[in-house]
């Protein structure tokens, strides 16, 4: 948030420039001594006793951005962001797997390969936040590499129908789907004295009775 906040474009107006920038500047930030410090003592802890292996974490991003009565969403990865409008559901974005054309066009140019919808064999999504082994061609921008960080934005003018936003990561939609979680939370917000009380029965519902199960 400090970041977006302070970007240039973001105080123009020019907010899918400010968002991609931002994300962007997410990579940055871990690729700094700073980050790769502070990666290496969220991975170690304090026992590391000064020896600091590299961290390759990486994380998927799903931004919402309201303003001037439009919707903005920012998204890199497999989490994602719903809107329900009347009851129905608008997809705001795009699960990033390996296996859409044009994700797979850009890891084979890259020089990647996908197995069984990984990358290489390990990562099951296609752009990400850190995931810095993956950023390392030189010769390709930052939309090129193997996982991108570039997010896809969507944007929606808002309309008196447009009733709330759910952002979740992909755990979550695994096990519901898009229009069953819109109906879920739709059905208990009018009711609810807090909203997340709303989320903890929304979680409550995706978990698995046990550890055998699938859902």
């Amino acid at each position: 948030m400090e970041e977006l906040l302070a970007n240039e474009n973001f105080k123009k107006g020019s907010y899918e420039k400010a968002l991609t920038e931002t994300f962007l500047r997410m990579d940055t930030l871990l690729s700094s001594p700073e980050g790769r410090k502070e990666l290496s003592f969220l991975k170690n802890g304090e026992d590391s006793k000064g020896y600091q292996p590299e961290s390759f974490a990486g994380c998927t991003a799903n931004v919402a951005l309201i303003a001037k009565g439009e919707l903005i969403v920012a998204n890199a990865g497999d989490s994602r962001c719903i809107l329900s409008s009347k009851g129905n559901v608008v997809e705001m974005s795009e699960d990033h797997k390996p296996e859409l054309p044009g994700e797979r066009a850009r890891i084979q140019k890259a020089g990647g390969y996908i197995s069984e919808g990984r990358i290489n064999g390990n990562l099951n999504l296609s752009r990400a936040l850190g995931d810095l082994e993956y950023k390392r061609n030189s010769e390709l921008a930052p939309g090129e590499q193997l996982i991108s960080a570039v997010p896809e934005i969507k944007k929606r003018t808002l309309t008196p129908d447009d009733e709330f936003l759910v952002l979740g990561c992909d755990g979550v939609w695994e096990s519901m789907s898009n229009q069953s979680i819109a109906e879920f939370i739709g059905q208990r917000i009018p009711q609810a004295s807090n909203l997340s009380k709303v989320v903890e029965e929304f979680l409550d519902k995706c978990l698995a009775p046990d550890t055998a199960s699938k859902f």
